[in-house]
């Protein structure tokens, strides 16, 4: 398990800074990607909240039919996967104020953190190679809204961005959209999802990094 708490020292004070604005309750954390600074996993820090969530669950049953039955015999098949689609918009000037000194992130030279972000997040579609023992890594991310949501998955069908106006010293676009789904890859049962709902499976690791 990658070591989660080596940053935590300025979590409230980026709470309080931004009165209640900006919560690092919201979180993106990508554990093939090496952190820019220390660590094994890279943490992305969300000062918005998405105006919409959708979290979604299905199960299959395959139907018999049977003589002089008005209804079909229904046998249970499967369920899943769970999927979370997210749509966030992330302003510059907040996405570098949630993130400095917190998150484990070097931009480069020229980029902000909404830039970083953005390259971060269009890996999550790719393996992370170790060329020296010759493994993979899996993309896999973790995902938190507050004590609402939280997911432990894979990115499934890419990350999309889109650029809106105004422009910024720099020629840059002042907000940015991404959007993406996470499909969860830890196995289910109904009195565990029950008592838990959308905020189930999140580590001991990951509430002691936020104090949730």
């Amino acid at each position: 398990m990658p070591d989660l708490f080596q940053l935590n020292n300025n979590t409230n004070r980026q709470a309080d800074k931004f009165s209640g604005l900006i919560t690092v309750d919201n979180f993106i954390y990508i554990y093939h990607l090496p952190g820019d600074i220390q660590g094994e996993g890279t943490w992305i820090y969300l000062p918005q909240w998405p105006d919409q969530i959708t979290d979604k669950i299905s199960s299959s049953y395959s139907q018999t039919n049977a003589i002089a039955r008005s209804a079909p015999v229904f046998s249970y098949s499967n369920s899943g996967p769970r999927s979370v689609d997210i749509a966030v918009e992330l302003h510059r000037d907040m996405m570098d104020e949630a993130n400095a000194n917190l998150s484990n992130m070097v931009p480069e030279v020229g980029d902000d953190y909404v830039d970083t972000v953005i390259k971060k997040l269009q890996a999550v579609a790719l393996p992370n190679y170790k060329h020296e023992t010759k493994e993979i890594d899996p993309p896999m991310v973790a995902v938190r809204f507050g004590n609402e949501l939280f997911i432990k998955g894979v990115v499934n069908g890419g990350v999309s961005v889109e650029y809106s106006k105004p422009l910024l010293v720099g020629n840059k676009y002042s907000l940015v959209r991404i959007a993406f789904s996470v499909y969860e890859i830890d196995p289910q049962d109904a009195i565990g999802i029950s008592k838990t709902g959308s905020f189930r499976n999140i580590t001991k690791a990951f509430r002691d990094r936020l104090g949730g």
